[in-house]
């Protein structure tokens, strides 16, 4: 198995703060940690530009992650979600997250941009005017094939950690774990089987407290089950990935996901036999917040 990783929402998860004991930029330092603990280099960063404006002081945090050896792409400025806004409304917020983050961006070999929440646009209209924009600008758009849902796992860790439920902590640690290494290779079944040959993948984790808690743990389980991390830039030379952005899509789903999802062949999110598991964890998460 080959995939990138790829980090969404440095230097802060989209218009919310760390419960306490956590900061912005302890997250990210845990994160950057664990990726040169598994000489995994050159991540791409997806960022939001509104903490950036809102503190000033949060661009050491993008300074630290280029200096580690990484690099910043574009994910808009405030997080909207395209399936609510217009393709202008959407577009502008694109454009003003690539003025602040234009001295990251700059920095980087190549000129990414993801998605909010993967959605491509529920018109055709927001579809083809957005991505005639990031054509126009010289953005590839980078999509995702696996996502581990590390963020139903973090509003359950917010939970434990407030009370101190260290049973409940080591089970999400375990139960993250073993998750993940099976959602990986259901993902990367699928999208085989979808293909017709196995793909180069793109993984995602989000930068929140309990990945940054986790994410030593979770390079060198993937490691182990035989994941092989490659570049960004590798993974999107992938001719497999020439349908991004080509349907209109307003679902939650990763890339394989959306296209089977279109053509009428769902392939369900996620693994089935953990679904039980993932269940258990949105309970264990309900009243939290993202």
């Amino acid at each position: 198995m080959k995939a990138a990783f790829t980090l969404d929402d440095l230097p802060l998860w989209p218009n919310s703060y760390p419960p306490e004991n956590y900061t912005a930029g302890g997250i990210v330092e845990s994160i950057i940690e664990a990726l040169d603990h598994h000489g995994i280099k050159g991540v791409y960063a997806f960022s939001n530009s509104w903490s950036i404006v809102k503190h000033p002081e949060f661009a050491s945090i993008m300074d630290q992650w280029v200096d580690a050896g990484h690099h910043v792409a574009n994910h808009t400025h405030s997080h909207p979600e395209l399936n609510d806004v217009s393709a202008e409304a959407y577009i502008a917020d694109i454009d003003l997250a690539h003025r602040h983050l234009g001295p990251w961006l700059s920095k980087a070999p190549e000129r990414y941009f993801r998605y909010t929440l993967n959605y491509w646009g529920d018109t055709e209209e927001k579809r083809a005017k957005v991505k005639s924009h990031l054509d126009e600008k010289g953005y590839t758009p980078a999509e995702v094939t696996t996502w581990f849902y590390e963020w139903e796992w973090n509003r359950a860790y917010k939970t434990c950690l407030k009370t101190r439920d260290e049973d409940g902590l080591s089970f999400l640690k375990q139960s993250f774990l073993d998750f993940s290494v099976a959602q990986l290779r259901y993902d990367m079944t699928s999208a085989k089987a979808w293909f017709g040959r196995e793909i180069c993948g793109i993984a995602l984790g989000h930068t929140v407290p309990f990945f940054a808690d986790v994410a030593d743990e979770l390079f060198a389980t993937l490691i182990a089950a035989g994941l092989q991390f490659v570049s960004l830039e590798q993974a999107t030379a992938d001719p497999a990935y020439g349908a991004v952005c080509s349907i209109v899509s307003d679902q939650f789903l990763v890339y394989h996901q959306k296209l089977a999802e279109a053509s009428g062949k769902a392939i369900p999110p996620v693994v089935p036999s953990f679904q039980p598991t993932y269940e258990q964890i949105e309970d264990m998460a309900e009243g939290q917040p993202y």
